[in-house]
């Protein structure tokens, strides 16, 4: 067999295991929708006999060898099979090192820690997860050094979310942030101190059918294609593609209208980068988002930068008033000033633009700690509060507050969280390059015109696939290297709106 006929071969099989990954997505859309509650096991069983297809499929010695055949004659393949042969190579390296025994245990022991913390959050008691936790800590770090011979074991685990991006890299970014983010976080606790009260317009009644007709309408207007998408409502906001289905989960909350815009705004930004994804390539890497942090980049780009902005809201408003009667003649600069409302919580998925990012360092430094066996799953509750201390000026008031609020740990993601404030220096860094670009942006905003941004992003990022790593992606769409002083200017800059318009 040549070497064309072996690639065909290889985008066949990609594409079959596609087939079964989106079987399963659409059993967790599911399940997070519409399943009924007494579904769970049967549910449960579905999914497990699937995952165990795939990673049957994927670990198969004749796949593993003709990706090592076509690996080894890559020089003979054009770049986007390259592509395809170079990603798909990496990932398959990673996925033979590690046991199916230690993938076994893995999954057991973070289905067994999932359900330890949802009870230990109600009952407000760390002591509860921590069993459960030290387990699940004990395999993320064995499951570390066998994915890594001599490096650093939460570099490998890094790379299980964003591939290829040296942890120097993150250091270098986060400690660039740490001082002037908690500066910012120390001027905000002091105004809000002295602020006055503010009447929200943005808080009060609004019906969920309005709502819904709101989101669709602001969904319709940013690009989203109704045709291949749907937006449904779940407990926790998601977005989730099943082929050229793609499907966006949100959450309304009836006394503050901006609990389901912000989270449909956010989804919706992930779901544009999947349909801007090239179709031609589907199933193979060249198809297939960069990473988490770029994806992230584009749910916080239409969120926060475009979201919150001012020319969003001339636009928005006179819309948001016909659509929702309470909103009719309410003043621009009111608005404004609840969806950009600034002062450090206790809560990363209520904290504010400027704050955000302090949740994800202390998680960062935790989480570093917690793998190189610094720090015992038994001494994470005092670290938290005086991390949260140092970092923002609070002291979480329970457990429920501080180490319980997230699922990332007892679920095993360790390397997740900076991908988050990897998406946040992304996007601005894509802002500027956009506007340098496209030219001003504020003009067509105001306007309702949404088009020449969107279709700037799907043709310098979407289309691209895993074409590049995102430190050398983020390069080539904005010329510099990943930064945070883009990042570190835009979020002064919304500080100096807030203490001008803020009410103090």
């Amino acid at each position: 067999m040549d070497t064309a006929a072996r690639y065909r071969l290889l985008v066949t099989k990609l594409r079959e295991f596609a087939r079964l990954e989106e079987a399963l997505k659409l059993l967790e859309w599911d399940q997070a929708t519409h399943m009924p509650p007494g579904a769970q096991h049967d549910r449960a069983e579905q999914m497990s006999v699937v995952t165990g297809m795939l990673h049957s499929l994927r670990t198969n010695p004749s796949f593993l060898d003709l990706l090592d055949e076509l690996a080894a004659r890559i020089k003979e393949l054009d770049p986007p099979a390259a592509v395809d042969v170079r990603e798909t190579k990496w990932r398959a390296d990673r996925l033979r090192r590690v046991p199916a025994e230690l993938q076994a245990a893995r999954a057991r022991t973070q289905a067994l820690a999932r359900a330890a913390w949802l009870e230990a959050r109600e009952q407000n008691n760390f002591e509860t997860l921590r069993p459960h936790l030290y387990e699940v800590v004990r395999l993320e770090q064995e499951y570390a050094h066998r994915l890594t011979d001599d490096g650093n074991p939460y570099q490998a685990l890094l790379e299980d979310y964003e591939p290829g991006i040296p942890l120097t890299v993150i250091d270098q970014l986060f400690q660039e942030l740490r001082k002037p983010l908690i500066q910012l976080a120390q001027s905000l606790k002091e105004l809000s101190r002295r602020r006055r009260k503010h009447q929200s317009v943005l808080r009060g009644h609004f019906p969920t059918n309005a709502q819904r007709s709101f989101c669709r309408f602001v969904a319709e207007r940013l690009g989203f294609d109704f045709h291949h998408g749907r937006i449904d409502e779940s407990a926790h906001p998601f977005s989730i593609s099943i082929g050229r289905d793609h499907r966006v989960t949100t959450r309304y909350e009836q006394t503050d209208l901006r609990v389901g815009l912000y989270s449909t705004l956010h989804e919706l930004g992930h779901a544009l980068y999947e349909q801007g994804l090239d179709p031609e390539a589907h199933g193979l890497p060249r198809g297939t988002a960069c990473s988490l942090g770029v994806h992230e980049s584009q749910s916080r780009l239409w969120e926060n930068f475009i979201g919150r902005s001012e020319g969003f809201w001339r636009f928005l408003l006179p819309h948001a008033g016909r659509l929702l009667p309470s909103l009719k003649g309410a003043p621009l600069e009111a608005v404004l000033v609840d969806v950009n409302e600034a002062a450090p919580s206790p809560i990363r998925t209520e904290a504010d633009e400027l704050t955000y990012n302090l949740h994800i360092l202390l998680r960062y430094d935790l989480e570093r700690k917690l793998i190189s066996q610094e720090l015992r799953v038994e001494e994470l509750p005092e670290a938290w509060r005086v991390g949260m201390e140092q970092l923002l000026g609070i002291t979480p008031a329970s457990d429920r507050e501080g180490v319980l609020q997230d699922i990332h740990w007892p679920s095993g993601a360790f390397g997740y969280f900076p991908t988050y404030t990897l998406g946040n220096v992304f996007a601005a860094q894509i802002m500027e390059a956009a506007e340098r670009q496209i030219g001003p942006l504020s003009p067509q905003i105001e306007r309702g015109s949404f088009r020449a941004l969107r279709e700037w992003l799907t043709t310098q990022i979407h289309r691209r696939g895993q074409e590049e790593r995102s430190i050398e992606l983020i390069r080539q769409v904005t010329g510099e290297k990943p930064s945070s002083r883009a990042l570190l200017d835009h979020l002064h800059h919304r500080f100096r709106w807030w203490v001008d318009h803020g009410g103090f």
